[in-house]
């Protein structure tokens, strides 16, 4: 019960520390006390002023019986979204989500008002995820805002959000989204229960909910998507997929992801299909050289010199001559050097960044060949690896690049080319294995399913991608030819 008002005031204050940020505004209206309590960054004094304020000095002149003082300000003030609460724990929480907070002595509910101020940025271009073709906005640190982006594309009533606030002292509100008729509503049921399994102190960003709710120690490779783009949260949730919209994170949360999701884009869409089939070939060649290069290299060089010409053997040899380290650590070196100028290029400004990675990788490169450290082949053969890495935006596929990349160049160091495909064969087991919310990682290969073999490497026209995929939703039919 709230009618002490003067308790709860004071019970606010002991718990902030009185906070000064915290404003409490005292009125009184026909001998009633009312307290106007606000958080003042997180609120917008205009609005204060001209709605609440303004209302309060308005219903103050009228003749109200005190026992109708709560239903005559809930009715008559000048704000949109007006609610009643009647418990403490209610109050603290919308007080520190830029609400107003209306205490009316000896009323049984406080009424809490949206007063929210506009702190967040500007909706920008993707940073990550550009493309040529197609949608040029991305997601904010906005929940709101993120959901209308989304709303703006789907425009219909199925399209559910189901929320939570999870984190002790974030209370980090958490939707997620789904079209009802098309998703399968065990994955939804799925996703709801491991949200509600976390118990954490708080959510700064939706990478916290990925690696809670995915099962990270399994595997390296990612198996929820990450992106900024609304265009392909839309476009995920047509196919019936669950997305997770995280409020402060621009980044929103796709499952279930799977391997063959990680070689398409939105202009894939766009695109004519042998135009983006080749792009889509591209891309898994760019995957298989970025793993087996480096390895095959030192396989090559090191067990199987039978396998190379003879010609090329003896320029390979004569390229080595002085190195004084074998090709397993030669290609150590060059790679740790690689990706330190990489997370490099990561972290310092724009400005400078890429024109120091530049000069950095040229200077280190000509040095390195020149103090006979590495050998020019090996210089080549990383260079050709590292750039095979960038056609893939997605950070934690990169980094499962990585380390299976060093697994492999330790088999290829020990056994040669029987390590490499031991090295594969334990790769390609693992993958079949893993799964991302009960779905076979390597849909529709493993299983094969033949429908969705017309989107994976080979793209057919977009008339002919008229199903869903079987393992997402039932209402498989996505478009229907009109006769005639």
């Amino acid at each position: 019960m709230l009618e002490n008002i003067e308790e709860i005031v004071n019970r606010i204050k002991q718990e902030t520390n009185d906070l000064s940020d915290i404003i409490y505004r005292k009125k009184t209206i026909q001998k009633k006390t009312i307290y106007i309590i606000y958080n003042e960054p997180l609120t917008s004094s205009d609005k204060i002023s001209d709605f609440i304020v303004r209302s309060l000095n308005h219903i103050e002149q009228e003749k109200i019986p005190s026992s109708a003082m709560l239903e005559h300000i809930e009715n008559d003030i000048s704000n949109f979204k007006v609610k009643r609460v009647s418990d403490y724990d209610q109050i603290c929480f919308y007080l520190h989500r830029g609400f107003t907070i209306l205490l009316i002595e000896g009323a049984k509910a406080a009424l809490v008002l949206e007063t929210k101020a506009n702190i967040a940025r500007g909706i920008n271009q993707p940073e990550t995820e550009s493309t040529v073709r197609g949608a040029k906005d991305a997601f904010v640190e906005d929940y709101q805002i993120n959901l209308g982006l989304i709303k703006k594309r789907i425009k219909t009533n199925d399209l559910w959000i189901q929320g939570f606030n999870i984190g002790k002292y974030t209370a980090t509100q958490i939707g997620v989204l789904s079209i009802h008729g098309i998703v399968k509503e065990e994955l939804v049921n799925q996703v709801a229960e491991q949200l509600q399994k976390i118990d954490i102190y708080g959510i700064i960003d939706s990478g916290m909910i990925k690696n809670l709710i995915e099962k990270e120690t399994k595997s390296i490779f990612p198996t929820i998507i990450t992106t900024e783009r609304p265009d392909i949260v839309s476009k995920a949730l047509l196919e019936g997929k669950v997305a997770i919209v995280v409020d402060n994170s621009p980044y929103v949360l796709i499952v279930p992801g799977v391997l063959n999701d990680y070689f398409k884009t939105m202009e894939d869409v766009y695109g004519k299909g042998m135009n983006i089939t080749f792009t889509r070939i591209i891309k898994f060649l760019a995957f298989i050289i970025a793993l087996f290069t480096p390895a095959v290299y030192i396989a090559l060089i090191t067990y199987n010199q039978e396998m190379i010409p003879t010609d090329l053997l003896a320029d390979f040899a004569t390229q080595r001559d002085g190195v004084p380290f074998p090709a397993f650590f030669e290609g150590i070196i060059m790679i740790i050097s690689f990706e330190i100028l990489r997370e490099s290029d990561l972290r310092v400004p724009s400005f400078s960044g890429s024109a120091l990675s530049i000069v950095g990788a040229l200077i280190l490169g000509d040095a390195a060949v020149s103090a006979g450290i590495v050998s020019p082949i090996m210089i080549i053969v990383i260079a050709i690896t590292a750039i095979s890495s960038l056609p893939f935006t997605e950070y934690e596929l990169e980094n499962a690049l990585r380390w299976y990349r060093l697994l492999f160049m330790l088999g290829a160091s020990f056994l040669g080319i029987v390590g490499v495909l031991a090295v594969t064969i334990f790769f390609i087991v693992r993958l079949s294995h893993l799964e991302s919310f009960g779905k076979p990682y390597l849909m529709p290969f493993v299983p094969t399913i033949f429908d969705s073999l017309k989107n994976s490497v080979v793209k057919f026209p977009l008339k002919s991608l008229n199903k869903r995929q079987p393992y997402l939703s039932d209402n498989r039919i996505k478009q229907r030819r009109k006769k005639g």
